[in-house]
């Protein structure tokens, strides 16, 4: 008769070893983690979010909600001295503290697709009212720095030649449209790197090394509605209505941010499905970089979530629940 802890490992790439011993939080070394990240985080930004979110994860642990409004307070405190320091120090800071701040929050509750959602939400429109902010004291325009940043790096990707020329003159009306994934990426790493932080304190704080599974990744349906008035927006901007610029530009970001969702449902689907058939690493492998590579060229892992919302292909129980992470 086999162990119980080999049939639940069975089937793993990497089984893992025995689940690690719980180690009791504490507010002193949470708070000298949260310090700790502050600091790291001006030279290495996603390393510090690991830090910070590892420390605000431990403080809440240790004591609950009084845990979090000391992580909100120390973090006040240390932007207040990042602002005295320079204010390009405020800048980096706060949007990674405040990514942090929220996944700590979305995780340590319980995560879910909307509450994630919103935290990057929160932490890209921080980020862009941060820039926005100092464009308008400097006298520029975010858009117009944004969208001259792009060009600048394709322009050296591309070179200077006539045929250069001419694609930069064909995907700059693309690049005007899209300037503010900038900041949606840029704040769903800070997340997703939070994210670890976050769990890695989890597991340490209460020995349970349960992890995200993709495969049981289900999209709530707000998503479908919020594509659908992208689209509907992108659509409405070609009709010359008043500031149809403007609508583009939110209707095609808001389009290119919901996909990201969409795809992580269809490598859900196909993940389900290696796992079904007992694939091999290699396989795994080479499946894995095709599929990135007709996701980025074809949009087709997003068109597989999409259709996975009604087929159902890996036969997930719906009763309203489809809207927390699986962990």
């Amino acid at each position: 008769m086999q162990e119980p802890s080999a049939d639940s490992q069975q089937g793993s790439i990497v089984p893992s070893g025995p689940s690690p011993k719980r180690i009791a939080p504490r507010v002193a070394h949470g708070s000298l983690m949260l310090v700790l990240g502050c600091l790291v985080s001006l030279f290495l930004p996603f390393a510090g979010a690991i830090l910070m979110a590892y420390g605000m994860r431990e403080l809440a642990e240790a004591s609950g909600a009084r845990g979090v409004a000391i992580s909100f307070a120390e973090s006040a405190v240390l932007i207040a001295a990042a602002l005295v320091a320079g204010v390009g120090y405020a800048a980096l800071l706060a949007p990674v503290l405040v990514c942090s701040a929220a996944v700590v929050l979305c995780m340590w509750r319980g995560a879910t697709v909307t509450n994630m959602s919103v935290a990057v939400v929160i932490g890209s429109l921080v980020s862009f009212g941060i820039d926005a902010a100092i464009a308008a004291i400097s006298g520029i325009s975010v858009s117009e720095t944004a969208v001259a940043y792009l060009m600048a790096a394709l322009r050296e990707s591309v070179g200077t030649g006539v045929e250069g020329d001419l694609l930069l003159a064909q995907i700059q009306p693309v690049v005007e449209a899209v300037w503010p994934l900038i900041y949606v990426t840029g704040a769903a790493f800070d997340c997703l790197v939070a994210g670890i932080g976050s769990y890695l304190m989890g597991v340490r704080c209460t020995g349970e090394p349960g992890r995200p599974s993709l495969a049981r990744f289900d999209v709530p349906m707000w998503s479908v509605a919020v594509l659908a008035l992208a689209v509907v927006g992108f659509g409405v901007s070609f009709t010359g209505i008043p500031e149809s610029g403007l609508v583009r530009t939110v209707s095609t970001t808001v389009f290119m941010s919901v996909r990201i969702i969409f795809a992580l449902q269809g490598f859900g689907v196909v993940s389900a499905l290696m796992t079904r058939s007992r694939m091999g690493c290699l396989t795994r492998t080479v499946c894995i970089f095709f599929l990135f590579w007709s996701e980025m060229m074809l949009f087709a892992m997003s068109i597989v979530g999409l259709i996975d919302i009604w087929a159902n292909f890996r036969k997930l129980p719906r009763d309203g629940s489809r809207d927390r992470v699986t962990q």
